[in-house]
């Protein structure tokens, strides 16, 4: 399961799902620096997470296609994206940079970052079916910004 409780960045005071953020994201980079560079490419930027943007990320260059490598610290989620428009993040899969990282962060493909979110009616609202453990504020937020995708979830924009 993906969606796990907190993934979004919101525990909802949840302290066994607090982790030092900060030595993620040290660590995170690190790994950004060494396994890009091992395929000869280059971090042109690495941006920390912020009050606006809650994951680090970074902006990178192989073989001359640039894109960006995002991480969720909460569950050392990894994924890819050839953009960095937040709310209309378009998630792809890189094989080679994948395996640097599959050890020891969870690389998420574009398949499952891409998945739609299943609603089904339930009273006066709506019940997720996607398998999950949310909580109900992650879940509130999840209906007031209109998230569609796994991956809208995961690497939200709800400042």
């Amino acid at each position: 399961m993906i969606l796990k409780r907190g993934v979004t960045g919101f525990t909802k005071g949840d302290l066994s799902l607090e982790r030092d953020e900060a030595a993620c994201t040290a660590e995170f980079k690190k790994y950004c620096y060494s396994y890009v560079g091992q395929l000869n490419g280059k971090v042109m930027a690495f941006y920390d997470p912020d009050i606006d943007v809650g994951y680090a990320h970074a902006h990178v260059k192989i073989d001359g296609e640039a894109f960006y490598i995002f991480y969720n610290d909460l569950y050392d989620y990894v994924a890819f994206t050839s953009n960095c428009e937040m709310g209309d993040l378009d998630f792809i899969d890189h094989p080679l940079l994948a395996d640097l990282f599959e050890n020891p962060y969870q690389v998420l493909t574009a398949a499952q970052l891409t998945e739609s979110l299943a609603f089904q009616a339930s009273g006066s609202g709506r019940i997720l079916l996607n398998e999950n453990d949310l909580n109900d504020v992650e879940l509130h937020f999840m209906k007031h910004f209109r998230s569609q995708t796994v991956g809208d979830l995961i690497f939200n924009y709800w400042d």
